[in-house]
């Protein structure tokens, strides 16, 4: 018996090693592991960040808008798992396999550019026109970061 448990150990180690096991940590998605900004051009040039589970509105500092919530800064805390769920939407949909740039040929455009960052990657992505040529990707986390920030500050001054 005594020389049966080693023997019986090292197989079961050995079928561990053979299954795969292994004591890494896996990565799991957090919304601590993402930044994500979104700027707006036309006549909006303003911004949010979403960082964690908090979101930040950023407005235009260099004009006032007439309606008042366009022109306040804000700071919105988010549930883990909502965060989390929109980031396992646009990588599913496939956020890094974009283009860096899309481009129009309209005159009158409402620029939007899209950076988001995870453990160490980076893309920028940029629409020329945000109604035009945008996909709709980059339109949806556009509308859902202004959902979750709760303002309702929506594109509303478009030019053209």
């Amino acid at each position: 018996m005594r020389f049966l448990l080693p023997k019986v150990l090292a197989l079961f180690i050995a079928f561990l090693m053979y299954c795969g096991y292994n004591t890494k940590k896996q990565d799991t998605l957090t919304p601590t592991s993402y930044v994500l900004k979104v700027e707006r051009g036309g006549f909006h040039n303003d911004a949010f960040q979403l960082i964690g589970n908090s979101i930040f509105y950023f407005p235009d500092t260099t004009d006032t808008k007439p309606i008042t919530r366009y022109n306040r800064s804000s700071i919105t805390k988010l549930d883990e798992k909502t965060v989390t769920d929109f980031f396992a939407y646009i990588e599913k949909e496939g956020v890094w396999q974009l283009d860096k740039t899309y481009h129009t040929k309209s005159s009158c455009t409402s620029g939007l550019r899209i950076t988001i960052e995870q453990n160490g990657r980076k893309k920028t992505i940029v629409c020329d026109d945000f109604r035009s040529n945008c996909p709709p990707l980059l339109k949806y986390i556009d509308q859902k970061v202004v959902e979750l920030e709760g303002n309702d500050l929506k594109w509303t001054f478009l030019p053209g």
